[in-house]
């Protein structure tokens, strides 16, 4: 799967907030994996659709 428009809109606003402190893509799945600065959501997940998540509701998907 190739990352949609939604997803880079999301992760371009969260770098230029300079939020992210690193980032995975998992081709097969479609998400992005995200570490960042927060310490409410340190670990996320970005959805196809441009939601964040945290990482324990992973198993839902």
């Amino acid at each position: 799967m190739e990352p949609t428009e939604a997803q880079y809109l999301v992760l371009n606003a969260l770098e230029t907030l300079e939020l992210i402190e690193g980032m995975l893509y998992d081709e097969e799945r479609g998400f992005y994996l995200i570490s960042t600065l927060s310490s409410i959501l340190p670990i996320a997940l970005v959805l196809q659709d441009g939601e964040i998540i945290p990482t324990s509701w992973a198993s839902d998907i």
